[in-house]
């Protein structure tokens, strides 16, 4: 029987609910972290710190399952079990889970989604920053200078980059396990 979601087995969805946990409890963390390193620096250090860390769950999602939809359902779902914990952000971290997500499956498709390795992953995790931007200035009225702006979105990129080149590694040793 196939999937409800084009080729997805039962294993599929039990790695997309353990991913849809553990990103969760990630972007739960990262609300300390920010919080943190808005004690340390400002808010501006707060999210150079947590960026990334909320746009984890796409590419470990596509990562493991390696199928499209992956990365969007890895991410919103990921962002549904914050907002279940619950967190700071509340109903709106689905918002930005649904648009990060959307992004990021993005990076997949544009490779044809033949490629899940780490600079899928590093693409993936940078293609979420744009909507976390976009979505900090209509949600929260967070609105900067064009400079401030244009240096959030590129740290924010950067750092999505990062976690997400982790996340594809975590996902390829786990993979081969």
């Amino acid at each position: 029987m196939r999937g409800l979601v084009a080729g997805y087995t039962g294993v599929d969805y039990a790695l997309l609910g353990v991913v849809a946990v553990v990103a969760g409890i990630v972007f739960y963390s990262a609300w300390y972290v920010y919080d943190i390193g808005k004690a340390i620096g400002g808010i501006y250090a707060g999210r150079i710190l947590a960026y990334g860390l909320w746009f984890i769950g796409a590419p470990l999602a596509a990562s493991l399952i390696r199928r499209p939809l992956a990365a969007f359902l890895g991410e919103f779902l990921g962002a549904l079990v914050e907002t279940v914990i619950p967190t700071v952000g509340g109903f709106t971290n689905m918002i930005y889970g649904f648009f990060q997500g959307l992004a990021s499956e993005l990076g997949y498709a544009l490779l044809g989604y033949r490629k899940w390795g780490i600079l899928a992953g590093a693409l993936a995790g940078a293609l979420a920053a744009p909507p976390c931007i976009a979505l900090d200035a209509v949600l929260f009225a967070e609105i900067y200078p064009a400079v401030v702006t244009a240096l959030l979105l590129v740290v924010a990129m950067v750092s999505g980059a990062v976690y997400g080149a982790l996340a594809a590694l975590v996902a390829d040793k786990l993979r081969w396990q």
